[in-house]
């Protein structure tokens, strides 16, 4: 999975990127529009459940992914860069950096702090990009059209105009309801407004009370959350006694930790979910869609078990923990034999039976 923060200049992209790493890049090192830089890594997704599995049965634990990337600052209007396009493209989540804070030394293009009017602006850019796109392709299915006759073009071109009606009605993608055979046209395209959005608000103590009145949960695979970046990271070098000390002087004592809980947050807004195996050499997460069939899930690990799916032997994480494996699970009746339109729940264990 990719999470691409991107942003406007001096809003704490590098900051976020550092504290979800823990790398340690310069902050400042953007400190002119350079959409072609970026910074990558790569880290496992913290999971409890995993950790006490694979201590458990003593095997080590195989944490899920996320790679995360930090683009160089791109200026108001400047979005349809096509490097920085293609940044976002390769994305499977958008994290949106907005700055919440003041700072005389450290310029805001527009010439004010407006969290509220940044994320307006960037969503009508992510827009006015997929409209471009849109309109790009409409003209050249007509040309086609024109010199053969193809219901699938004829398909994906009313599809182009129904997007192009739905955009400039002002919606996001994100919002559009695709039929099945509608999310196949356009699977490839990459739009960036039907991509889940994630707006996190970078604001200071004077500047938190006031953000977070923009706090928005996840509502059609869009959010907006607020954190304090440079309080955050001088907390964390703190023991938690006096962590709290000092969150209750900023006026945070009941301030949520990014850090802990991005993961968490992103999965949600993703419609994101975790499922195990056990293996004998390890006990593995891996991610899916929350809506995702068991015969999908068998697939994200071989095409092989795919192809030759029989069934799962699936069972939730603790009663496995606590019976302690396989074998006790179905003797007590908690092993059950799903088939392959069954749909996997987040913390299952799965046991894949198959054909070779």
């Amino acid at each position: 999975m990719i999470l691409t923060i991107f942003g406007y200049p001096k809003s704490g992209k590098t900051l976020l990127f550092n504290l979800l790493t823990g790398e340690n890049e310069e902050v400042s090192k953007f400190s002119t529009s350079s959409a072609h830089e970026y910074h990558k890594a790569v880290v496992d997704v913290p999971d409890e459940r995993l950790t006490q599995l694979a201590k458990k049965f003593d095997l080590p634990p195989i944490y899920a992914k996320i790679e995360y990337l930090d683009t160089g600052a791109v200026a108001f209007g400047e979005s349809k860069n096509e490097t920085f396009i293609d940044l976002l493209r390769r994305a499977d989540g958008l994290v949106h950096m907005v700055r919440g804070f003041a700072d005389q030394e450290i310029a805001h293009l527009p010439g004010s702090v407006d969290p509220a009017r940044d994320i307006s602006a960037m969503e009508e850019e992510l827009k006015s990009v997929d409209f471009i796109g849109i309109e790009k392709r409409a003209q050249r299915l007509e040309s086609d059209l024109k010199k053969i006759k193809s219901k699938e073009l004829s398909d994906e071109l009313d599809l182009m105009k129904k997007l192009k009606t739905f955009l400039e009605e002002g919606k996001p993608l994100r919002e559009y309801e695709f039929k099945a055979n509608e999310e196949l046209l356009v699977r490839g395209f990459k739009f960036l407004s039907l991509k889940p959005l994630l707006n996190l608000i970078n604001a200071d103590e004077d500047s938190y009370e006031q953000c977070l009145k923009l706090k928005q949960e996840e509502e059609k695979h869009r959010a907006t959350f607020v954190f304090c970046g440079k309080i955050e990271t001088e907390l964390l070098e703190l023991e938690e006694e006096d962590r709290l000390l000092f969150q209750e002087e900023y006026g945070l004592k009941s301030y949520e930790y990014m850090q802990e809980n991005f993961v968490k947050k992103s999965y949600r807004l993703m419609n994101l979910i975790s499922f195990f195996t056990m293996g004998k050499k390890e006990f593995k997460a891996w991610t899916i869609n929350g809506s995702e069939t068991a015969y999908r899930a068998a697939g994200k690990i071989h095409t092989d078990i795919q192809d030759g799916f029989i069934r799962g032997e699936t069972i939730n994480w603790k009663d496995f923990l606590e019976v302690g494996g396989f074998s006790p699970a179905k003797e007590k009746g908690l092993l059950r034999l799903e088939g392959k339109e069954y749909i996997v729940k987040d913390g299952e264990i799965i046991q894949f039976r198959f054909n070779k």
